[in-house]
């Protein structure tokens, strides 16, 4: 299993939600800052996408907009017609927020999109989500969006009003296919000279000691058992690795072994032994310490937390990067 994989399968969809959205001119929404990631897809026509913090793009039919920490932003036809929030348009319509059809009827031009947000387990320390810049546009082509992206989100709106058993899960399935586009959109955009951990899956050397330690998260691993896996000396891989990934190694490897322990604790089945075993830890209590240290609270807590699903204690994210925009692929 590579280690995008691994990642993605550790951390899941949990909810997924959306809604199309019918619009003529002159129109304005305002969405809120909220924890969950948000995309949008034009499926007709043309609009404006006011981020805070980063200048106005234009989105025309087949672009698809991913906003991973769910930064507030504003969708309009241009910068002068004032934005209405979307909660207020939503009452107003009587329309639910999952879902549903807003409608703002106008005298000018069209468009229609499709907008959504996605539920994860732990977001504030999904892996992935941490290192994903505010904003990623994967533009489509000749103004449609590619297969197999139309293709997802008519099966993920056609689950989303079925009353079929295991409609849910099929939703969150889909979900998790349309994170891992965007995800491939974004990695497919980077520099091949740039950073992040993302970019340093791609490395040949660094790629393959981060395959170790996903492979192998209980092994007793050093920068220098790692360094000599992938033919490199001491210090050149612990500065490698640190410059790609932005943590030294042994920093990495235990961020690593706690998020599986919380999926594991998620999960429920497995003892507190036994997840300690699984994630390098010698005894219980070691791993129980560890774990309150790097997650803010005892494993017996956090297993609880999502059983009653109270909020869960998790350590902010760093500071993204900048906005990334590819061809959808």
């Amino acid at each position: 299993m590579d280690v995008l994989t691994d990642v993605l399968n550790t951390v899941r969809v949990t909810a997924a939600c959306q809604g199309r959205v019918e619009v003529a001119e002159p129109w304005g929404i305002r969405v809120g800052p909220g924890e969950d990631p948000k995309f949008h897809v034009v499926l007709e026509g043309r609009c404006l996408l006011s981020v805070d913090g980063h200048e106005p793009t234009e989105l025309v039919a087949g672009d698809l907009v991913a906003l991973p920490h769910g930064h507030a932003h504003e969708l309009g036809d241009s910068l002068g017609t004032p934005p209405r929030p979307l909660e207020e348009l939503l009452r107003a319509a009587g329309v639910d927020r999952c879902g549903g059809a807003l409608r703002i009827e106008g005298e000018g031009e069209r468009a229609s999109l499709v907008s959504g947000r996605l539920q994860f387990e732990d977001p504030r320390n999904h892996p992935v989500l941490r290192v994903l810049p505010p904003l990623v546009l994967l533009r489509g082509r000749d103004g449609h969006a590619v297969h197999w992206l139309e293709s997802t989100l008519k099966f993920i709106a056609c689950e989303s009003m079925s009353d079929r058993p295991g409609s849910e899960t099929v939703v969150n399935r889909l979900a998790d296919v349309l994170f891992i586009q965007i995800v491939r959109g974004y990695l497919a955009s980077t520099p091949t000279d740039g950073r992040g951990w993302l970019r340093a899956l791609t490395d040949a050397q660094i790629g393959a000691s981060l395959g170790l330690i996903h492979q192998e998260p209980e092994a007793g691993w050093t920068v220098a058992s790692l360094a000599s896996r992938v033919g490199m000396s001491r210090s050149t891989f612990a500065g490698r690795f640190t410059e790609l990934v932005g943590e030294p190694p042994l920093h990495y490897v235990t961020r690593w072994r706690m998020q599986k322990a919380a999926s594991l604790l998620r999960e429920g089945r497995a003892t507190l032994a036994d997840i300690a075993d699984r994630v390098g830890y010698e005894s219980e209590a070691a791993f129980s310490k560890a774990f309150k240290r790097w997650i803010g609270s005892a494993p017996g807590a956090y297993r609880r937390a999502v059983r009653e699903d109270a909020p869960l204690m998790v350590p902010a994210p760093s500071s993204s990067r900048g906005p990334i925009s590819t061809q959808l692929q």
